[in-house]
This record gives structure tokens, sequence and C-alpha cells, in this order.
């Protein structure tokens, strides 16, 4: 990009030097403001640690900055001669570093171009950060190109994806840096210059302590926090890099150090009218595509990555004598001559009788006639001055790129601002116009806005509040209008909020389009389902499941078995919004269990524990049983759903016992049986206990009934 020679500045006598832009980027309105960036940015700047700037000249045949006059040489030349530092040589170094850069971090800067080459060693032992042609504001810093600016070995992922650049892009670099300090290499490589720095977007920077030895552990977790991948978990800038590197060094007790001054360097070499030594290629700052595909053509790569010529082929340049007119030649002195003696009239004596003349001369006349001439042309320069001469006509800048358009306002005698603009008809990062308009007359020195196409607007995301009011001002930034189309029912987005856009988020439309915004009416109504039958733990899931709030509810229902549901509020078949309550109906109905056969006190100790009592208890004419007190029948019926509250069971019993056959057992066993069945027992023939029985009357043969309490006559003998 540029040449820099060592001068001597004739007017003050000082040693200084010359950057010199290249020839071939004289006409390059992207390099001259560079150039002017550079030149402005340091000349902001005052820090021993930074290289000072004294003068710039952008107008004439060159363009050159006046600098500093660094007599010691590069980081790059001493890390040749010496090879890697121990850490506490490393660390006086980057602390140097780091403290210029905090300089520009706090100044709004950042720098893009942290490296060996852009750290100078002058004489006296003092590290300065220098080259700021790179450097960008802070708050304003994304990509704007499809070219990874910088030098490669030392680029942050950032500056190779393309996202925003900020002072941590800067601590990525010095943590590069340091991590050559201590190991004499750079951490990535690739077969070409887009593969090399493309390689830090996925790996991390390996520990310096893996590739040479005596590496302590803290200055490890130095280089991997400043080069962590996310920027948001890298040092934020400069200064709190340099905080920890203090802190490490402190606990570390390392030695003070003095940075030597590079002995063969080109600043020494320079002086004896040597060529300065060339760079390897992927340490010179360049413009790299950010894929082969984008932004430049194959030649143009090809000249953008075109290997440095070897040592041999440098040739020594001279510098221009247009540069220092002063030192060309001895400035034409103009020749001395002798001003005329003055000659003074002699007094005349007017003649007698002429007539009288005023006592006003020619010369007073002369006089009063160039005053009145004076004035009268300082009225007219003033009233064209104020009129229309400090009045300038705004220049067409349409299809410029941004650089240039700038450069045009600024030539024009304007001071200049961008803002981007949406366009259907330029394209991105190109120039719309101006505003002013071009052709309009505004006052030399008043800004003018620069606009710069954004291409077409695209339909923005739905924010994540789903808020209407935050998405209309997202549609007005991008010149975009709302349009209100159906609501939509959502499960996940609340009333009023936006559930969908048309045409979708992320689709580029034309500039003043309308986007149609559906917003939620809430959930989707569901429908009650009918749950009688069920149990309540089954028709709660249910009702659940669709979204709805379940209360429950006992009564009495003669539908549905105690703790079954027999129905619901509001009815089955209702369509409630999701999440809406209801009352599902449990029964408390109790149902008569089945008693037939059972004896009077068997029977009502099932009814207790159903939860019912024993109402009338009766006996039957006609029903037949094999106990007197045998159960019948109940009323209300077995199976029948009653209210325990209300609700009691009369018992029906037999009327009539059948008479139990007793022939064959012994008398004993015979007298129980019938006697357990209500009969009474008369015993003739052997009334031995164990005498066996032979005969009974009434006989059970045909199932004889009788009465409770009859007579059994039976039989017996031993």
């Amino acid at each position: 990009m540029s040449t820099v020679y060592r001068c001597i500045d004739l007017r003050l006598g000082r040693n200084v030097a010359a950057k010199v832009m290249d020839d071939r980027y004289v006409d390059d309105p992207i390099f001259r403001q560079r150039f002017k960036r550079e030149a402005r940015s340091m000349a902001q700047l005052s820090h021993p640690q930074l290289v000072g700037v004294y003068d710039f000249s952008s107008t004439g045949e060159h363009i050159f900055l006046i600098m500093e006059l660094i007599t010691g040489g590069t980081l790059r030349e001493l890390l040749a001669e010496r090879g890697p530092m121990p850490p506490h040589a490393a660390a006086a170094v980057l602390s140097s570093v780091l403290t210029g850069l905090d300089v520009a971090h706090r100044a709004g800067m950042v720098h893009r171009d942290i490296k060996p080459d852009n750290v100078l060693i002058n004489g006296d032992h003092q590290v300065k950060l220098a080259d700021f042609g790179l450097v960008r504001a802070a708050s304003a810093s994304p990509a704007t190109s499809n070219q990874i600016v910088g030098t490669v070995s030392y680029l942050s992922p950032e500056q190779v994806s393309g996202a925003d650049i900020t002072p941590a892009s800067d601590v990525y670099s010095a943590g590069i840096l340091l991590f050559e300090l201590l190991t004499g290499t750079t951490p990535f490589s690739g077969d070409s210059q887009l593969a090399h720095a493309y390689a830090r977007l996925d790996s991390t920077v390996p520990a310096p302590s893996s590739r040479i030895d005596g590496v302590p552990k803290l200055f490890d977790e130095l280089v991997a926090t400043a080069t962590a991948l996310d920027p948001a978990e890298r040092f934020a800038d400069a200064g709190e890099f340099l905080s920890a590197l203090t802190d490490v060094s402190r606990e570390l007790q390392l030695p003070p150090f003095q940075v030597p001054v590079p002995m063969n360097s080109a600043a020494h070499r320079a002086s004896e009218g040597l060529s300065p030594a060339t760079s390897q290629t992927d340490l010179l700052t360049t413009d790299i595509p950010r894929s082969p595909e984008e932004g430049v053509s194959p030649t143009a790569r090809t000249e953008l990555f075109q290997e440095t010529p070897p040592a041999s082929e440098t040739r020594q340049f001279t510098p221009p004598t247009s540069l220092f007119p002063e030192a060309a030649a001895p400035l034409p002195q103009p020749p001395v001559t002798q001003p005329p003696e003055a000659r003074v009239p002699e007094p005349v004596e007017p003649e007698r009788g002429a007539p009288k003349v005023s006592n006003r001369g020619k010369a007073g006349f002369a006089v009063w006639l160039v005053t009145v001439l004076v004035f009268t042309v300082a009225v007219a320069i003033g009233a064209w001055w104020f009129g229309s001469g400090r009045y300038g006509e705004i220049p067409q800048v349409l299809g410029m790129d941004q650089i240039q358009a700038v450069a045009a306002v600024e030539e024009a005698g304007f001071s200049t601002q961008t803002s981007s603009v949406y366009s259907d008809d330029v394209k991105e990062n190109l120039t719309v116009g101006t505003d002013p308009a071009y052709g309009d007359r505004a006052v030399k020195g008043d800004p003018v806005t620069v606009l710069v196409s954004l291409g077409k607007p695209t339909v923005p995301d739905v924010p994540s509040d789903r808020s209407l009011d935050t998405y209309q001002q997202l549609l007005d930034e991008r010149t975009l209008t709302l349009s209100t189309g159906e609501q939509q029912y959502s499960d996940t987005v609340p009333t009023g909020g936006i559930v969908s856009v048309s045409p979708s988020a992320g689709q580029t439309v034309s500039t003043g389009s309308a986007v149609t915004v559906h917003t939620s009416k809430g959930a989707a109504p569901v429908t009650v389902p009918d749950v009688e039958g069920l149990s309540q733990a089954q028709a709660t899931s249910q009702l659940e499941k669709l979204g709805l709030k379940v209360t429950t509810s006992e009564q009495f229902s003669n539908k549905a078995a105690k703790g079954d549901a027999f129905g619901t509020d509001p009815v089955a078949g209702t369509s409630l919004p999701k999440g809406s309550s209801v009352t599902l109906n449990i029964s408390t109905a109790v149902e008569i269990p089945d008693l037939t056969g059972k004896t009077q006190k068997e029977a009502t100790a099932a009814l207790a524990a159903a939860g019912l009592k024993v109402g009338d208890v009766s006996t039957s004419t006609t029903a037949t049983g094999s106990k007197a007190d045998q159960v019948a029948s109940t009323s209300p019926e077995a199976g029948s759903l009653v209210d325990s509250a209300q609700t009691s069971v009369n018992l029906v019993l037999v009327g009539k016992v059948e008479v139990p056959n007793v022939i064959g057992k012994t008398v004993k066993d015979a007298k129980a049986a019938l006697t357990a069945a209500g009969f009474t027992v008369k015993v003739s023939g052997s009334a031995s206990a164990n005498a066996r029985v032979y005969w009974q009357s009434p006989m059970s043969i045909g199932a004889t009934n009788a009465n409770e309490g009859t007579e059994v006559t039976i039989r017996a003998r031993s």
C-alpha cells in the first residue's frame, strides 16, 4: 500500500518518517480513504505507546503521512533475530502494546490489524503501536464488504465471518500475538489464504505450552480467554486484557524486562542505504474474499494473493523530490533593485488675474475614487458571498460506492455523514443519493447525508414478545406497512399477539410493501365430552387432555355407581375456550347388594358395610329356604342405586324351611342339623348320641317344607 522513507524535516531540523501511498492506489478512493483515516485516527491519539503523526497531505501527485521516525525496528524483526520469548519478556512487550491499544479503545476505535509488523521498537527501547489504516469506530463496525480485511494470521473469527467488529476483535489478535511471542509461531495454517483464514471459525487456539516448554499455565489461560471463539467470552477490550496480564505477572513474580532493539532491522539498513527485508505473504495486510465465489474475480484474487518479491529483487527507493521541494534545489532569489529618488515639486505661484480653483488636488481625488471603488467591490463581494458564494451545489453520487460518494461530497466543500436506506433500484452498499438531494444548494461546510442502499427490504422476524406495536416499528424501519389479517386460534400465543405474517419473515419484498399480520384470538375452543359412567380418574384425565380445568361435585345420581361420573357442567357437547373450568359430577349412589340366602344377621352386616340400614323385616308365606331366618328378597331389590342418606332396605325372610335329610347321621348330628333349620326334634328308639338315624318324619325326600318350629321325629338304633 505504501513505502516509508527516512527523511529530514528541513524546516524543523528533525528526522521523520514519510509514509507515501503507492502510485497504483493514488486514484483508488478506497485506499485514499484508508490513508486519510489513518492520519485522522492517529492525530486524535497521543500516547508514548503510539506512533505520532505530524502532518498529512492528499493534494498533488503524492499522498503522504509525516510521522515520528522509529530508529529501532519492528517486533517481527526482533522475533526473527531472537526467536520465542520467555514469559517475562512476552509480558513486557504485550503490556506496552495493550497500553497503546487501550488508548484507541477508549477513544472508540478498533485497530483491526494487530500483528508484530505493526509493533515498533524505538532506539530507546520503547514499544509503540502503529498503522491505523484499517481503524474503524467501535460503534459502527459491521462488515459491509465481501472482502476479509486484515492480516490472515491474526484475523479474529468475526473478521472472517463478517460479524460486527468490536474491541474484542483486537483482543483476539492480541491473544494471537501473545501466542507467537511465547512460541515463535502462529496457531493456524492452511493450503491457501482463505483456508488459513477460515481455520479459526471452528478451531480454538491451542495452549502455548503444547507447542513449547516453559510456558506457565496462567499464560495458557490468558491466551485461551483472549482468543475465545465467542467475543462475549473474551476480555471486553485492551484495558481488561492489560489488567489480567498485570495480575498474572504479579502472581508469577515476573522480573522487569527491557525490550531489546532489533539489530538487523530495516530501520538500521535504511540508514545504511540497504533495502528493507520483505515479510511472508500471510503476514501482509490484505483484502481476502470471504469465499472463492464472492466479490472478487479470479484475476483480482491473483493480484491480492501474489507472493512478495524476494529481497534480492527489492529496489531501493529514493524520496520523490516533488514531496520535499525544499530539498530539491535552493529557492531562486528575486533581483535586488534600488527605489527611485523621490522628486519634490517646486511651488508654483498662481498667475494674477487667473480664476480661483479648488484646494483639492488630483491626488486627493484619486484617493477618494480608489476608496469608493474598493468599498463598492467589497460590498459586491460581500453580497456575492452572503448571497451565493458561500453556497455550493450538492454533487450527483447515485450508484457510487460509499467511499467514492463521501469523497465527492467532501470535495464539493461539505462535511459528510452516512445513513442507510432501503432501495428497490440501487444495489446494496451503493449510494442512493444525498440529503439534501443532488442539485440542491447548501452552505459549504454544512453536513450532507450520503444515503447508502441496503437493497430491497426483507420481512422482519416476529419479535419474541409477539407485540403488534414492536412489529409496527420494525416494519417502519424497513419502509413496510402493516395490514391486519384474520385472527387465528393459537394454543401458545396470547390473545392479541402475532401468530403469523404474510409474506413470511425473511422474504425479500419491494419498499413500501404491505405485510399482513394475523393476531391470536386465543386457544381454539374445545367440545366438552360425554364422560357418564367413567370413573372419576378416567373422566378427569379426558377433560384435562382437552385443556380444560376440572373441579368436582359429589351428589346422588341413579345413573352411575358411587365414585363414577354421571355428567358435567356445562353439559357434554358444549364448546368452551381452552383453559375454561368444567365441573365434573361424581355420583354418591349406593348399589343394593344381593342378600338372597343370607341370614338376617348376615344381611344386616352387609347393608351396614354399604352405608345402608335395615328397614322393615317381614316373612314370605311362599318363599322357602334352608334356614328359618334366611333372606328371600329385599326392597329395593338387589342392584338398585339408592341414596344412602335417604334410603333403608326392607328384608323379606323365607316362610317355609326345607326339612334337612338326617338319615344315616348320628342322633347328635341329626339334632344339630334339624335345630339349625328351625325344627324341634323327637327321638324314638335308641337315644344314644352315637346311635344311627334310620327313619325321620316328615321326610326330606321330595323337598318337603315345613313351617318353622315343626316337630321332626327321628328313630335310631345302636
